[in-house]
């Protein structure tokens, strides 16, 4: 391989300088060669000199794949049943598949790019490889929305975990504000390898809670939300004819489920980063088959009458224990999210300075404040915004189908295209790869605006419909 190839990034000036130039090509114009990645150097987190400095980069690739699990995996299980309602048993299960081959292909991308430009710690580093100072503000404010969004979900989902066992025993908002105290206590914990036992225990709990309710659907005579008497039609489908705006609601549901956009945040602290195709193959092969089971079985057993979210398909007391149950793997959830949101305030302000990496009074007041800051407005949003899930289903429909498909495309053209720009002898792989990823950004294009225009017509309808709530209401969310 040429000198040219294992160029760094800092000397080509993406780390500090204006805009990069393009990288050279990879040898065979389709793959990174991890032996002539950048050097060491480049990393943003370097191996600690000394005992004084914390220590970031700790991570096993076990660690990985039970973190990149868990921002995955939460209760998101729990749309799939409906989805698969919503656009039919068959149908469902090969668009799940279909976004399953997309996210672990394009997981591979992400993690070619991230050793090719070792210096990425997040996706607003990307933008800024691709398109300078640019494209780094407009990809970080929109990538630190999108997490403050998502932590806020998870807040939500802990205070109607909260609820559920107490019967509305207090005001919702003391309830959010309980997720978010907790989170903030634990989130504050600098590394990822300190707060990897949360993906330990959450996703044994998120899956214990699954299961219970998908065995009791399997064993009760009718779904909950069945007639109590009588005869009834679950109307189990293989095929469905929901509209359009339904059918990309569900799409973009089942791709949410996939919506792990902290990777590279997370391969940025692995000890060995080219590790991580093992960590990303267990994490999708896992959720992937854990989807296929858990919705095939609450959709067969309760059809039209599934819950959303599932957890209370199987009547009130399994709601409870399944939510008493799965209260560690939600707050995971939203410590893991708050984590990577700080942090990615934390570097960009950091970055580059001896602060980053010693335990200085900036150091601790820059990490301290950015959890605080981030899990404060994950609160308010949560609170404010009176129809927060369709909001939030409207973010999804934008950034999830940007961060987990579109984004991905135009990274591999950036790192790839210069061959047959050259216009030298490529292979017949090379053009097919190159298509697949022009594919993958028009996809991911379709998937925004169609899944924008569906969450736009589910706000519209709650309006119409008086189903928006108030500001700060204290209204049982259960």
């Amino acid at each position: 391989m040429t000198s040219a190839s294992s160029t760094t990034d800092s000397e080509k000036g993406v780390k500090l300088g204006s805009k990069p130039a393009a990288p050279p090509p990879y040898e065979d114009g389709t793959r990174v060669d991890l032996l002539d990645a950048p050097a060491e150097a480049d990393e943003v987190f370097q191996v600690a000199q000394n005992e004084g400095m914390p220590e970031y980069r700790t991570m096993t690739w076990m660690h990985t794949a039970v973190l990149c699990t868990k921002t995955q995996f939460g209760l998101g299980v729990l749309s799939i049943p409906s989805a698969l309602h919503t656009l039919g048993a068959v149908p469902g299960i090969i668009i799940l598949l279909v976004l399953a081959a997309m996210t672990t292909y394009g997981n591979h991308v992400l993690h070619q790019f991230r050793m090719r430009h070792r210096s990425v710690h997040n996706v607003a580093d990307v933008g800024f490889v691709i398109a300078g100072p640019l494209g780094r503000e407009f990809l970080g404010f929109f990538y630190y929305v999108f997490m403050v969004f998502v932590a806020g979900s998870a807040m939500l989902s802990l205070s109607i975990a909260l609820n559920v066992i107490s019967e509305h025993g207090t005001c919702t908002i003391v309830f959010v504000a309980v997720a978010a105290i907790a989170t903030v206590l634990v989130a504050s914990f600098r590394t990822f390898e300190r707060i990897s036992w949360l993906g330990w225990v959450g996703v044994p709990a998120i899956v214990i809670a699954v299961m219970i309710v998908t065995i009791a659907v399997g064993v009760t005579d009718r779904p909950a939300a069945a007639p109590p008497t009588g005869p009834f039609d679950k109307q189990v489908r293989a095929f469905n004819n929901p509209s359009f705006a339904e059918a990309f609601l569900a799409i973009v549901n089942l791709l949410f489920a996939y919506a792990g956009t902290a990777f590279f945040s997370i391969i940025a602290e692995m000890r060995q980063p080219e590790e991580f195709t093992k960590s990303m193959i267990f994490c999708q092969s896992f959720v992937t088959i854990f989807y296929i089971a858990v919705g095939i079985v609450v959709y067969y057993y309760c059809g039209q009458y599934v819950a959303s979210p599932a957890l209370g398909s199987a009547g009130l007391l399994i709601k409870k224990i399944a939510y008493g149950i799965a209260i560690p793997g939600l707050l995971a959830t939203s410590v893991i999210i708050t984590h990577v949101a700080a942090k990615y305030i934390f570097v960009r302000t950091m970055r580059n300075t001896r602060h980053l990496q010693n335990n200085t009074p900036i150091h601790w007041i820059a990490w301290l404040t950015s959890v605080i800051g981030c899990a404060v407005l994950s609160f308010i949003i949560a609170c404010v915004v009176p129809f927060f899930g369709s909001l939030l289903g409207l973010i999804g429909a934008v950034f999830a189908s940007v961060f987990c498909i579109g984004l991905l495309g135009v990274m591999w053209i950036f790192d790839n295209h210069h061959k047959l720009a050259g216009g030298g002898p490529t292979t017949l792989s090379y053009k097919l790869l190159y298509c697949a990823n022009i594919a993958m950004i028009l996809i991911g294009g379709l998937v925004m605006g169609a899944g924008a225009y569906a969450a736009g017509i589910s706000i519209r309808d709650q309006f119409n419909a008086g189903q928006v709530g108030s500001p700060f209401s204290c209204a049982d969310n259960s």
